[in-house]
């Protein structure tokens, strides 16, 4: 030792280290000696301690290990890698982090290829010191005790509760940084301590938004986008995604910041995901954040909420806010045909056809635009005409409008030619349109609002 020192010391700087650390303001021999005298035992303390702290006592044999322990992982036989490893993990824990890195490969060996069941525990229970003493040497404390969750629930299924306080503790570590696997490790183990009366439903719950909050702020790629999906579809099936429960929780949140984005975009993207469209509380939020970030999307959603919550007069009004802030013609034309649909359920007739014609100018072939139109004229028979014939003449605009349907929409084919055949049947009479002075073929004008010219076509008596 006193070799390495000689060889590797600057004499002057050490000297300057010296009468620094004395105080002394002077160089000479009384001073330089005295110094020494004092400095030199703390400091050759301190390179031994450095030494033993890595390596251990015996150095040479310690890395002798290390050495012998990477050549038998490197070609997988990692039989003969086990005494070199253990050797080491006993002796120099803290020489290389391959003594963990490695030492999961030997272990995980060891415990497949177990000769019973007691020999099999006791290896599950060295991989679970060995985690513990990664931490202690290297840190990483939220990587390692996720990987020592994991592994816990995988060689010991039954201990689900110790699983799950170790995962916890690696998310509330780790944060955002947390591995996508163990967060969707985490949710599963949240999913079972719940069904098991474990926890509670707020538990499961905010695990849930955690896990969600860190995997979609990582980068996607294939593993994030599994464990989302993972995560996503153990909660739906969890049974804590029940609406009242979600409503409890998230009511008070809403309440307390209305204006806070992210907080609102989880709670509508919930409650969407869980079904519960229809609550008040959704509602609300979905309103909130359309007030703060407006947009055509967002507005038609709003819209849709509301029509199902025959609310339909708050419906109209984000339908057309969507039209406003859309600049896709097809979307456009689509929330047209919904306000068309709107004003059907409300027997607003005119309407109907004012805002189904506004999608079919959008949209040439929008059949289920057409089929809307016909059945606005069909519902509007009884109080469009004076006589029977003025009626039911009503119903061959109605028909006409089907066949045009037909005619531009493939896809609505069946439908339209349904209806064709239900309302051919209310065509007017041969005797009443004799009567008025029509016989088949000619052309006539149905009048009030529907102002349609059509061919007269009868049925007999």
């Amino acid at each position: 030792m006193w070799l390495e020192f000689c060889k590797c010391v600057n004499y002057k700087l050490f000297s300057l280290f010296i009468l620094q650390y004395l105080k002394i303001k002077t160089i000479d021999m009384k001073n330089l000696r005295k110094g020494l005298m004092v400095v030199l035992p703390v400091l050759f303390f301190t390179i031994s301690l450095q030494g033993q702290s890595k390596y251990g006592n015996d150095s040479t044999r310690c890395r002798e290990n290390l050495s012998n322990m990477s050549s038998f992982v490197k070609i997988k036989v990692y039989e003969y890698a086990y005494l070199p490893w253990n050797y080491a993990f006993h002796h120099c824990p803290a020489a290389s982090k391959n003594i963990y890195i490695q030492g999961k490969k030997i272990l995980d060996w060891q415990i497949e290829n177990a000769s019973d069941e007691q020999v099999k525990e006791a290896f599950i229970d060295t991989l679970m010191l060995m985690y513990d003493k990664r931490i202690e040497n290297f840190g990483e404390e939220s990587k390692v005790l996720g990987k020592k969750g994991v592994d816990l629930l995988k060689y010991r299924r039954s201990a689900v509760e110790e699983a799950y306080g170790i995962l916890s503790l690696s998310l509330e570590k780790g944060g955002n940084k947390t591995d996508a696997a163990v967060l969707a490790t985490l949710v599963t183990t949240s999913s079972v301590m719940f069904q098991n009366g474990k926890i509670e439903a707020d538990e499961m719950i905010n695990n849930y938004l955690k896990s969600m909050e860190a995997v979609e702020s990582q980068r996607q790629n294939a593993k994030t986008t599994k464990a989302q999906q993972s995560i996503e579809q153990v909660f739906a099936e969890s049974g804590a995604a029940d609406c009242e429960a979600l409503i409890n929780i998230f009511t008070p949140k809403y309440e307390a910041d209305k204006a806070d984005v992210e907080s609102l975009k989880k709670i509508t993207e919930l409650l969407k995901q869980t079904k519960c469209q229809e609550s008040d509380l959704f509602a609300q939020a979905s309103e909130s954040l359309y007030s703060i970030e407006p947009s055509a999307a967002a507005g038609a959603n709003l819209a849709m909420i509301f029509s199902t919550r025959e609310e339909f007069e708050k419906a109209q009004d984000y339908y057309t806010k969507a039209i406003e802030l859309e600049s896709d013609n097809e979307l456009k034309a689509n929330y047209y045909y919904q306000l068309g649909a709107i004003a059907m359920k409300m027997k607003n007739y005119p309407d109907v056809k004012k805002n189904c014609k506004e999608a079919i100018n959008l949209k040439s072939d929008y059949g289920k635009a057409f089929i809307l139109i016909g059945n606005a004229y069909a519902a509007a028979s009884s109080s469009c005409g004076e006589s029977n014939f003025q009626k039911a003449a009503v119903y061959l605009a109605a028909v006409d409008k089907f066949a045009k349907a037909k005619a531009v929409d493939p896809t609505v084919t069946e439908e339209a030619s349904q209806l064709i055949s239900r309302y051919a049947g209310y065509f007017p009479n041969n005797e009443d349109a004799f009567f008025e002075g029509y016989t088949d073929g000619q052309s006539y004008t149905v009048g009030c609002w529907i102002n349609e010219t059509t061919t007269i076509r009868t049925t007999k008596n």
